[in-house]
């Protein structure tokens, strides 16, 4: 889902919002222009938005006692005994987790990936968000 959200999902949303806006404001339709002010900065501000959602999402995944994060360009190693802790989204679709490291990493102190689809509770920790807290309290003990 990581590839949708970061590279699909943003070039359709922008493209398709640009052709309804270009519409509204050239094409055969006699709308105000509070309405043509309206769709512009719906354009601007939600592509702003989803860009800035799209460019924060990294892939993870295990590698021993490292997670390997990319934004399919550049990879990083990182530690567990880096990460300082596992959060989650809860009203966000999709989740969210986010890991925030000790030490600034290549982008920055915190990571943001998208949490695998399980149908949960809304209010109940992701199993994947329990299974990297544990993960890392162990890092922690066996490094103490």
């Amino acid at each position: 889902m990581t590839y949708f959200y970061k590279k699909i999902f943003p070039a359709a949303w922008i493209i398709t919002f640009c052709f309804i806006t270009v519409l509204v404001w050239i094409g055969g339709c006699q709308a105000a222009v509070t309405t043509k002010s309206f769709t512009l900065a719906c354009l601007v501000g939600g592509s702003l938005f989803i860009l800035w959602f799209a460019v924060r999402l990294k892939t993870v995944r295990l590698q021993g006692d490292h997670l390997l994060v990319s934004d399919y360009r550049t990879e990083e190693l990182i530690p567990l005994l880096q990460i300082e802790e596992v959060r989650e989204t809860r009203l966000w679709n999709p989740k969210l987790i986010k890991l925030h490291l000790l030490r600034p990493g290549q982008w920055g102190k915190e990571v943001i990936f998208i949490a695998p689809i399980r149908f949960q509770f809304v209010f109940s920790d992701h199993p994947l968000v329990k299974e990297l807290r544990d993960m890392v309290r162990k890092q922690q003990r066996g490094s103490t």
